[in-house]
């Protein structure tokens, strides 16, 4: 038994996140709970997805963590506690950046 997939909305669980025509040609599915579609970063690069992980998105969480990675074929504790890790690097720039600017180190 393995996780399941979930919409990055809600958290509601999805049994397929989209429907494949034909290679390339896919339809995104909507989540029967909340009626959006329940995972779009299945389309976006992964510079997107790395942007909205920097800013904190919780979708964006939400999609690497339900979403992109298979616990069974993976280190999923090892890519769990790396991504601790990268969260708190990211969120310590973040607290350095906003430092920075309040108390007016800019190099200006």
């Amino acid at each position: 038994m393995g996780m399941e997939q979930r919409c990055i909305h809600c958290g509601f669980p999805i049994q397929t996140l989209f429907l494949q025509y034909s290679p390339g040609n896919i339809r995104l599915l909507k989540c029967e709970n909340c009626k959006a579609v329940a995972d779009e970063y299945i389309e976006c690069e992964i510079m997107i997805l790395l942007i909205d992980l920097i800013l904190h998105k919780p979708k964006a969480y939400r999609h690497l963590l339900f979403n992109l990675v298979n616990p069974q074929t993976s280190n999923f504790q090892g890519l769990l506690w790396k991504s601790a890790l990268g969260f708190l690097l990211l969120d310590a720039y973040q607290a350095l950046i906003h430092l920075r600017h309040d108390t007016g180190f800019d190099n200006e």
